[in-house]
């Protein structure tokens, strides 16, 4: 249980330095949005599409988009593990209040048990998000060679006209 005044361990400040990690997580995200129009996909498409910008990288975000070139293979790949990525969930993603299937379950004497199994699969869902975000760092780290390591500043966005969007993880399912 969180304490009444702790707001920003739910939603943290946006970033104000853009690097890699941005970048992925603006990738994740036009994919998702590519998937399932959500409120401010253009917004998060614009965003996305300004850090490539930036970063000087082409990486496409759906089948159709991946050409003919050499870096498709590894622009494929980068894109099943972002569409994996965002299909690893656990029965309980969705859930904001379960108090009511809690206490069915509690009713049913599979309450306990039950906890149990979701602590399990919830960290071992974790794991696996934190495995495909590290392949994801790790192929566009080489996707990017010398670029990988830049790291822009909310001037350099401003000065570029790129305005940040609101990411999905921040919208209600």
């Amino acid at each position: 249980m969180l304490p009444a005044d702790d707001y920003a361990s739910l939603v943290p400040n946006p970033p104000t330095r853009f690097g890699l990690t941005e970048l992925r997580d603006a990738y994740i995200d036009a994919v998702a949005d590519e998937q399932i129009q959500r409120p401010m996909a253009a917004e998060r498409r614009a965003y996305f599409a300004g850090l490539c910008g930036l970063f000087e990288l082409d990486l496409p975000t759906s089948r159709k988009a991946l050409g003919r070139s050499r870096a498709r293979y590894v622009h494929g790949l980068v894109l099943n593990a972002a569409k994996s990525l965002l299909r690893t969930r656990s029965p309980w993603d969705g859930y904001l209040e379960a108090g009511a299937l809690l206490g069915a379950l509690d009713d049913l004497g599979i309450g306990e048990a039950h906890r149990s199994m979701a602590v399990e699969l919830r960290t071992t869902v974790d794991a696996s998000r934190s495995q495909h975000r590290a392949l994801l760092d790790l192929l566009l780290t080489a996707l990017l060679g010398e670029h990988a390591q830049v790291v822009f500043t909310l001037a350099d966005l401003e000065a570029a006209g790129i305005e940040r969007a609101v990411p999905i993880r921040y919208l209600p399912d």
